[in-house]
């Protein structure tokens, strides 16, 4: 059974100043946390598609969420053995997934963090690195996913993977103006970071959407996995 897809919140601007008032940036944290604050749950509380289907026979390690959000994907990771990190600028959503975690009992393996993605990622390495549906816009200083996920690259040990999915053709009901890519122009982009990694998965996926309220219509989604090669022994 497919389930909805679950959002998050992005994180911010990679090119936010670290000093100084980030009007912007505070705006969209208190947008987020206004909107998961205004709901008991926001989202489906099924990890996302792609995550079950590439990642279930995976050795379990460490793992990395870029915008977490209320943390089905951290908790589907933790409950299989995963050490797990969520990042999301939301305070609200990382409180229901560090409680959710403790209702399951995996709240060991799971750290839940309100930090902004801007200043910078976890060192790592992580054998895992995930960002769902986290978007940048067309407007001057919004997120460069990108640069963002070039970052994540780098935060991949060897044998690890970078999985991101994000909107490629957005449902018509769509009032934001998240940016949509291909598969191919998100390849392209992590070409230098990524370079001598291979490509697991790279393709759009087009299904049929609902919107809220009641809409028919589709989507496509742009779907990357690429994995990175053990270390060439010494």
């Amino acid at each position: 059974m497919t389930h909805p897809h679950q959002h998050s919140a992005p994180p911010s601007d990679a090119g936010a100043q670290a000093t100084g008032p980030q009007p912007e940036v505070d705006n969209r944290t208190a947008r987020w946390e206004e909107r998961y604050a205004s709901v008991e749950q926001l989202w489906s509380g099924h990890p996302n598609d792609w995550l079950p289907e590439l990642a279930t026979d995976w050795s379990p390690g460490t793992a990395l969420e870029i915008g977490c959000g209320e943390g089905a994907d951290v908790l589907w990771l933790a409950e299989r053995g995963w050490q797990v990190t969520g990042l999301d600028l939301s305070a609200t959503a990382v409180g229901r997934l560090s409680r959710e975690a403790e209702r399951r009992g995996v709240a060991a393996r799971v750290t839940g963090r309100v930090h902004d993605a801007g200043d910078g990622l976890p060192e790592g390495p992580f054998d895992l690195v995930t960002s769902f549906y986290v978007h940048g816009g067309p407007e001057k200083g919004s997120l460069d996913l990108v640069a963002l996920l070039s970052d994540a690259a780098a935060r991949v040990a060897p044998g690890g993977h970078l999985l991101t999915a994000v909107h490629a053709v957005n449902p018509p009901w769509h009032t934001h103006h998240a940016r949509t890519y291909t598969a191919g122009e998100l390849v392209e982009g992590l070409a230098e970071a990524t370079d001598g990694w291979e490509v697991v998965v790279a393709e759009e996926r087009r299904r049929h959407a609902t919107g809220p309220d009641g809409q028919e219509g589709s989507r496509a989604d742009a779907v990357v996995c690429l994995w990175r090669p053990e270390s060439p022994s010494s």
